[in-house]
């Protein structure tokens, strides 16, 4: 080992000591941390961070330590998960000036997402990439640019669905790495050539994505000095693994941009939150690498509706009723039905409480000490929302919180209920909810009105004509979705067939 890199180790064991003997000595003082499960010496609670659906494993330890408020440490590094509506509203609402900052995530860094909206620490430029995209999704924008993209992007995941049923995970895929792509660059599915690459980086950028903003999936990231040592010492594979991702990272953010600055210097580009950008900062001479890089979102959920369908087929054809009463035969569901279809509605927060796409939120980070319930919580604590936990609460959502059924959000008439909670743990909390919350419901609304109207999902069989089950296991990350399963599709009829096809044609003529 060299010099330098045994420097670094005696500084790393000298940092962790001081850390504990500062933290014990704000315990001696009466000032408990928050229970949790007993850690070893230096490591701390390292083994304890579950590699596998790490929401369940924090809700039982909630369940063990009789605490909402559950505490870790991770080789130095304080680890607090919430795991109640009531913490997670007093922390990172009532005191949001603490609990708004992300931590220091070193492989998010090492992969090119030091820039990014999402992770950034908080501050002043945080709050000026958030004003940009707040900006680009108010309700304005929302409606003269964002929703006709989305149906747009919705007509062809139905002429997908049309021709090759038993590709359906490629068109969710498109639908919304489409819609995207669409909103934000302007890239059409009309430009086949570009479409497809720049549809494949955004799916390879945000699986490496899903990985390394999962806090305590690298050591590195609790001890971000590992970064300097030499890759050839064993444990050092981060460092390959973060060079890898970082091409997919890169080219997620460089390609789209440049293709939408191409097309707005020959003039043509279709309007995007890139363009309009893009074209404010030539007007105003604010052209900058740094505000390029501030134009990037995402979201997914569709798989885990169309498995709900197979797991409750009568929850299929209540949804398919409800629809047909208001849109009716003779057209398909646009956006003018949205907020008219309660059970759709129902529907909605069903799959955002059910399954939701991050259900361990972004983590947050203190930005000094603090006490609640009599608990003493270290200045750079990763505070990290249990969002599954919040939605799986039988106390606001009922005992069958396992099940899925849209029905726990509606009275007897079949108007929506007021009482239960909406499921906004599924965004986020404070001021870091997600800022693309309006389109991603406006955008799940129409899937799920379209795909109702359109499309009966059954059960694959398999050779001797038996039903397969599903599978309900799901891919563990910061992004959560289920694994694949098999089913079969069916347009509901020969008008419908007609409708999707009519609706692509005028589309495509536009």
């Amino acid at each position: 080992m060299s010099l330098s890199a045994a420097n670094i180790l005696v500084l790393l064991v000298f940092a962790f000591v001081a850390r504990r003997a500062w933290i014990h000595f704000a315990v001696r003082r009466g000032l408990p941390l928050p229970p949790g499960p007993k850690g070893w010496p230096i490591i701390g609670n390292l083994y304890d961070i579950p590699k596998d659906r790490p929401y369940e494993v924090y809700a039982r330890m909630s369940e063990k330590y009789q605490s909402d408020v559950i505490y870790l440490n991770v080789a130095g590094t304080s680890l607090v998960i919430l795991n109640s509506a009531e913490a997670t509203n007093d922390l990172f609402v009532g005191r949001s000036q603490l609990y708004s900052d992300r931590p220091e995530l070193t492989m998010k860094d090492l992969i090119g997402l030091e820039l990014s909206v999402v992770f950034a620490r908080y501050g002043e430029q945080w709050r000026k990439q958030r004003l940009l995209f707040l900006q680009e999704v108010s309700p304005a924008n929302l409606e003269m640019y964002h929703k006709p993209r989305m149906q747009e992007s919705t007509s062809l995941l139905l002429s997908s669905l049309l021709d090759t049923p038993e590709d359906v995970d490629n068109h969710i895929h498109l639908l919304y790495g489409g819609t995207i792509l669409s909103l934000a660059y302007g890239i059409s599915n009309k430009d086949p050539n570009e479409y497809g690459y720049y549809l494949e980086a955004c799916k390879d950028a945000m699986r490496a994505v899903s990985e390394v903003t999962t806090f305590g999936k690298y050591v590195v990231d609790s001890i971000p000095a590992l970064q300097h040592l030499p890759g050839w010492l064993p444990g050092m594979g981060f460092k390959k693994d973060a060079a890898h991702k970082r091409t997919f990272v890169r080219r997620m953010i460089a390609a789209p941009m440049a293709f939408a600055k191409k097309k707005l210097e020959k003039g043509a580009i279709k309007s995007s939150m890139a363009s309009r950008q893009l074209q404010e900062m030539q007007d105003d001479g604010s052209w900058s690498e740094e505000k390029e890089l501030m134009l990037t979102e995402q979201f997914q959920t569709t798989r885990s509706l169309i498995l709900a369908f197979l797991l409750r087929p009568e929850i299929q054809k209540k949804g398919q009723i409800a629809v047909d009463e208001v849109v009716g035969s003779d057209r398909l569901p646009d956006f003018t039905d949205e907020g008219k279809i309660p059970y759709v509605d129902a529907l909605v927060m069903e799959i955002l409480r059910w399954k939701p796409v991050a259900p361990m939120a972004v983590a947050h980070n203190t930005a000094s000490a603090d006490i609640y319930k009599g608990y003493y919580i270290p200045a750079n604590t990763v505070v990290i929302g249990n969002s599954w936990a919040l939605l799986h609460n039988p106390a606001l959502y009922g005992e069958d919180v396992d099940q899925f059924r849209p029905e726990r959000f509606l009275n007897a008439d079949g108007t929506l209920n007021d009482k239960v909670p909406y499921p906004s743990a599924a965004f986020g909390y404070g001021r870091r909810t997600c800022a693309g919350k309006s389109v991603a419901q406006s955008a799940l609304w129409l899937t799920v009105a379209s795909l109702l109207a359109c499309f009966d999902f059954t059960k694959a069989r398999n050779s001797k004509g038996e039903e397969i089950w599903p599978t309900t296991d799901y891919d563990d990350g910061i992004i959560s979705s289920p694994k694949p399963y098999p089913c079969v599709i069916r347009p509901r009829s020969e008008t419908v067939k007609a409708l999707i096809r009519h609706r692509r044609e005028q589309e495509e003529l536009d």
